[in-house]
């Protein structure tokens, strides 16, 4: 590590091979630190145990060698505006950063800023860390001592574009910079470089996922289920929250004029009731000023359900699905619920079988063993022994073949 140093100072040395080997491991192990600290997905987000909203952590003092140092790091940057998209020839860039270019960032949350070729940056949400689920739903937070029954969380920005004269810029953001976005849904918001203002968009509550007509801020606004959020242009990965930014496709486009910005969701801006991904247009200006559906893929039972491929707007659309743990109407039982709701001597058919999620009584020698049946067919038993003619045991010392033996 000295000559490491002092080869950076420009003296001449020649150190050890033990001095050498420490300073070629500090090198690989500064360097593997920086690369795993960039390569942090900071602006993802982890809500309702999917990945894409960041939890919020402790960010380490100043101090050390700098940048590489392991300790004092870089802070996030992800530029938003896809070069295709430059405004004004590439002299407005939007980006979202973790860090404090503007110097109204103190508490290191991820927000949207815009830069011009001038090298002004201007904070366009000046939002902070939020409670997810709660009491404290939506509310500022620095611990996740502050959102009790919920966590702190950073907030994630999905794109960005400006208009042609890059006055307009228009950003999907889950934040609640305006105080309208209780849900932490995604939205979309514009600013105006001009007059500094910002505008929420969009407003699309939530809805419980067992009833789609029913909207929510948080879980416990629905009698059972959970509260699903917004989400425009992404894929679910773990439900609730989860999302897989699309690089390859820009979620947001804006015409030069700024009249009309396209964007997809799944939530409900205008024409989306039952929430499937549908592309809107908005139109800004004239007489179809407004939110328009300009194409939807449908929601559609799934395969598990007693009418796959049919379109749905509910869950009750498509009847009951056996294995999901509740006993919806039309079934008699659940599989899987403990302790058992049939009658003794019987089990709950499981889900695949004609008389599924309905309570039968175990059929010895189908060759499945079944529950109150010891044993069922010539794989269920040992291999000296069989199973007896009324499947209670596995017996031995008898006529060869199965179901052949009185009960033992």
């Amino acid at each position: 590590m000295w000559a490491w140093y002092s080869l950076a100072r420009g003296e001449s040395v020649r150190p050890t091979s033990s001095r050498l080997a420490v300073a070629l491991l500090a090198t690989v192990t500064v360097a593997a630190g920086s690369w795993l600290l960039l390569a942090e997905p900071t602006l993802g987000r982890t809500r309702d145990g999917q990945s894409a909203r960041t939890k919020r952590t402790v960010r380490p003092q100043s101090h050390g060698y700098g940048g590489y140092s392991g300790v004092c790091t870089p802070a996030a940057l992800r530029p938003l505006s896809a070069p295709e998209a430059f405004a004004r020839r590439g002299k407005v860039r939007c980006f979202a950063s973790s860090g404090n270019p503007s110097g109204d960032n103190a508490d290191l949350s991820t927000d949207v800023f815009v830069a011009d070729e001038e090298g002004t940056v201007v904070n366009m949400t000046k939002d902070t860390f939020r409670c997810v689920e709660g009491p404290n739903n939506a509310k500022s937070c620095a611990t996740e001592a502050d959102c009790p029954q919920g966590s702190c969380q950073d907030t994630s920005v999905l794109a960005c574009a400006t208009d042609g004269s890059g006055r307009l810029v228009y950003f999907i953001f889950d934040g609640n910079p305006t105080g309208q976005n209780a849900d932490l849904s995604d939205e979309l918001f514009v600013f105006d470089r001009s007059s500094g203002q910002l505008t929420q968009l969009t407003t699309q509550r939530g809805w419980c996922n067992d009833d789609p007509s029913q909207a929510c801020d948080r879980s416990s606004d629905c009698a059972s289920g959970t509260c699903a959020r917004a989400r425009m242009q992404g894929t679910r990965r773990y439900g609730g929250y989860g999302r897989s930014f699309q690089d390859s496709a820009n979620p947001l486009e804006v015409s030069p004029d700024g009249d009309f910005v396209w964007f997809v969701t799944d939530g409900d801006p205008g024409g989306n009731p039952n929430h499937a991904v549908t592309q809107f247009v908005l139109v800004r200006r004239g007489a179809a000023k407004g939110f328009r559906v300009a194409g939807s893929a449908g929601k559609f039972c799934d395969f598990r359900t007693k009418h796959p491929g049919m379109p749905c707007t509910a869950a009750s659309d498509c009847g009951p699905v056996c294995g999901d743990g509740r006993v919806d109407p039309g079934e008699e039982c659940e599989p899987f619920l403990f302790p058992p709701t049939c009658p003794t001597g019987k089990f709950c058919q499981f889900p695949g079988r004609p008389n599924e999620c309905t309570c039968v009584s175990p059929v010895c020698g189908n060759g499945i063993r079944e529950p109150g049946e010891a044993c069922d067919g010539p794989f269920t038993c040992p291999p000296t022994q069989h199973c007896n003619a009324t499947c209670t045991a596995c017996v031995s010392n008898s006529v060869s073949g199965a179901f052949l033996d009185p009960a033992a």
